[in-house]
């Protein structure tokens, strides 16, 4: 075949291959325009605004590094309390017993499990939501088609898709659930994840879009970003996330969430500035209650030595409840502290300590209290065992084979308040967390004064040390206080 005409087959071939990509490029625009105006007919007032919007305010953002709680890193090693250490003891008749506050007295039964849907649509989902099964139902309309390359145009075609859906229904089962299982706001962010995840199994950014868009729809606040061909999910919060990249939008930092593993954000992604009109509510991290899904009860002894006497404390918790704080953010300290436990666990504790504590002294039941804390519980810092700052709800060091200074004063903390009915605050320390406890009559030793009321210094972590010693690197550091 001669040059010539091979050279003019080629540019021939070339030009057809350009041709039929402006031919398909062209045909997806027409199909867009004309899907669009036949999703348009159904969208409500709220979502033809937003979707002006979407249209035209995008913009280019960095995200910032993460927040770190605490830079200074946590004591590796932990002392021993001598004996020589210890305050002066005392006059036991001059200390005030403890009250007498009454602990759970029947065995908790487990929570109903989650209703089904009442009325059916085409295709029925079932989602295993830390052991327990949740049934939505939705009609199949929500196919999404993310084309190449992922821009405002084919995110607003989205929207578009799902707003006009029939997206009410699923809406109200996803709330109903949230109800009945006692969700707070992160534990609903799961909730339609795992929702989500199930919808849309094999594209994490189909996935993000879906959260978005049901996450607005709830009336929370929420965005995403884009970079090249993937979407990321934004949400602002009450409470500060630490660790999680994040931009500041509206004035308020919106925090990359990636539930099921880190995200790529080098360089620049885009997102808008605005939001959806009645999408005014923040996530918050607060748990107000315990979720209602027990399904896995664990039984665990813990062993532990006070004035030469061996003691065994038989404890239970929530397995289930444990995999759920492994989905939670790292968040304020104050919310882990306040932070309730499962029936469980709350009765399992109270009652096997309760009989140790009763009629003693308070100064007494606090040391009680403390030995049990202190060596009872193996201690690692949270970067040698998860490599990372982790803290623990009270579930979750009964749980694990070893927790740190601010996981063993949550735990001493709850305790404090839920079995000897005194009041506790919390020392922040750089590079550890302590407690102090407010007593009726003085006690000698290490004490800091807080509006008004006199705390002794008790730590968690001290081993064998009483209340009022301080960890020795910590006595001549002002803590910050955080009051409960």
């Amino acid at each position: 075949m001669p040059d010539k005409f091979k050279q003019l087959v080629l540019t021939l071939f070339v030009f057809l291959i350009g041709f039929s990509q402006i031919h398909a490029q062209d045909n997806y625009q027409k199909w867009l325009k004309k899907d669009q105006q036949q999703f348009n007919k159904f969208l409500e007032e709220e979502d033809r605004a937003f979707l002006d919007f979407l249209k035209k305010d995008w913009q280019e953002y960095l995200s910032a590094q993460g927040i770190v709680f605490d830079k200074k890193p946590k004591p590796k090693n932990i002392p021993v309390a001598k004996k020589k250490d210890k305050p002066e003891a005392p006059l036991v008749d001059k200390i005030k017993k403890v009250k007498d506050i009454p602990v759970p007295q029947k065995k908790p039964l487990p929570p109903p499990p989650p209703k089904p849907p009442v009325k059916k649509q085409e295709h029925v989902i079932t989602i295993n939501y830390f052991g327990a099964n949740v049934s939505v139902n939705y009609k199949r309309d929500f196919k999404l088609d993310l084309k190449s390359p992922i821009n405002n145009e084919v995110i607003c075609a989205a929207w578009q898709r799902m707003g006009s859906s029939k997206y009410k229904d699923l809406l109200k089962q996803l709330q109903n659930h949230k109800k009945q299982m006692a969700l707070n706001d992160w534990g609903y962010v799961l909730l339609v994840h795992q929702t989500a995840k199930k919808i849309f199994p094999g594209s994490e950014s189909k996935r993000n879009l879906f959260i978005w868009f049901l996450i607005i729809k709830s009336g929370y606040d929420a965005k995403i970003a884009y970079k090249e061909n993937n979407i990321f999910l934004l949400l602002p919060n009450e409470n500060l996330i630490y660790e999680n990249r994040y931009v500041t939008l509206d004035n308020k930092k919106f925090y990359f969430i990636s539930i099921d593993g880190k995200v790529n954000l080098d360089g620049k992604v885009y997102t808008y500035n605005g939001k959806y009109e009645g999408a005014n509510k923040l996530i918050a991290l607060k748990l107000p209650a315990v979720p209602q899904i027990t399904n896995k009860i664990i039984s665990k002894s813990l062993h532990f030595k006070f004035k030469n006497k061996e003691y065994q404390i038989d404890v239970q918790y929530d397995n289930d409840i444990v995999d759920f704080f492994k989905k939670y953010p790292q968040t304020e300290i104050k919310i882990y502290f306040e932070a309730p436990i499962s029936n469980y666990a709350d009765y399992s504790l109270l009652n096997a300590l309760k009989p140790h504590v009763k009629g003693k002294s308070e100064l007494e039941a606090v040391n009680f209290l403390l030995r049990f804390i202190q060596t009872a519980f193996d201690y690692k810092t949270d970067d040698q065992q998860f490599g990372r700052e982790k803290y623990l709800m009270p579930e979750e060091t009964i749980f694990y084979p070893s927790s740190d200074c601010e996981d063993r004063s949550i735990l001493f903390s709850y305790l404090v308040r839920h079995l000897l009915g005194m009041e506790i605050i919390v020392l922040d320390y750089p590079g550890h967390i302590a407690t102090a406890v407010h007593f009726s009559s003085d006690i000698p030793g290490d004490v800091i004064n807080y509006k008004g009321k006199k705390y002794t210094v008790c730590d968690p972590t001290y081993i064998n040390a009483d209340a009022g010693m301080a960890m020795p690197e910590f006595k001549k550091v002002e803590p910050k206080v955080i009051q409960l």
